[in-house]
């Protein structure tokens, strides 16, 4: 909450979606609210699940543009207003999100990160072809977006694994994203985080929500492909531009998740482990 309302930008309003939270969120946040009138407080009385909180201050949202913070993540004073700056000089910009330095749970710098997220191509096309062959980590969820956008174009965060790869495919199929190179956004890594850390599956699931289980023999990404190539195929792309897109997108997802896969056995074959982002940082560390 502070490095939000340390920016530099103040035209701002801060919501907080309290999620059945069973410490001092509420008192701590009206702290807060009695020194900036800001700040916004929304309460669910029962666990909801992560999307859903997620989703619900994107319904209450009274501003143009929009941004998710989780509550551990760090921005710099600078985030807002470079990324409103390309929004307001460029009506094709959908999304513009700042860099990725991760951090661990002290704060202190794991190192640079690059989403592969900028996507300054006119042609659907080639943005969903770019997006599938170099989308990583998803924080440019994170970043600005104009809300209309986010709700007319989107589906938002579904309650379910890797969503937010649904999410920002939809968002790429939308317009242009922009990606301002300054370091400007602080991702903290601990044990708890999904991917970089060693939450499971159903982990995963009951954060997120899900009452369905996963289907026997169905990967995440799999179905994450499948919601993506039917949304493109919905869209009001024409025709030939459609067909394209789904061939540009196909390629590029294809090629690389076999390039994923040959790597994993590459690694098999020789011996290597499976351990966790954060065991890679303990030991380089040490």
């Amino acid at each position: 909450m502070e490095s939000i309302l340390a920016q530099d930008f103040r035209d701002l309003e801060l919501i907080v979606s309290d999620n059945a939270s069973t410490d001092r969120t509420g008192q701590i946040v009206a702290e807060f609210a009695r020194r900036d009138e800001r700040i916004r407080y929304v309460r669910s009385e029962t666990n909801v699940g992560a999307a859903a909180n997620y989703n619900r201050p994107v319904e209450l949202a009274r501003g143009a543009y929009f941004k998710w913070a989780a509550d551990d993540d760090l921005i710099a004073p600078t985030y807002l207003s470079s990324c409103v700056a390309v929004l307001d000089a460029d009506p094709g910009v959908v999304l513009a999100y700042g860099g990725t330095r991760l951090i661990d749970e002290a704060g202190d710098p794991i190192g640079d990160h690059r989403d592969g997220m900028h996507l300054p191509f006119p042609e659907p096309w080639r943005r969903m072809r770019a997006f599938a062959a170099h989308r990583w980590l998803c924080n440019p969820c994170f970043g600005v977006i104009r809300t209309d956008v986010l709700r007319d174009a989107t589906t938002l965060i579904a309650p379910s694994d890797s969503s937010d790869v649904t999410f920002l495919a939809q968002v790429a199929l939308a317009g242009r994203v922009h990606e301002v190179p300054d370091r400007l956004f602080f991702r903290r890594v601990t044990r708890d985080s999904r991917g970089l850390g060693e939450q499971s599956d159903g982990q995963a699931a009951q954060w997120f929500g899900s009452a369905a289980p996963r289907k026997s023999g169905v990967a995440p990404m799999a179905r994450v492909f499948v919601d993506i190539e039917r949304w493109i195929l919905r869209s009001d792309l024409p025709l030939p531009d459609k067909a394209r897109t789904v061939a540009a997108f196909t390629y590029a997802w294809l090629k690389r998740q076999a390039g994923i896969t040959l790597w994993r056995w590459r690694r098999r074959l020789r011996g290597g482990r499976t351990r966790s982002f954060v065991d890679g940082i303990a030991q380089s560390k040490n």
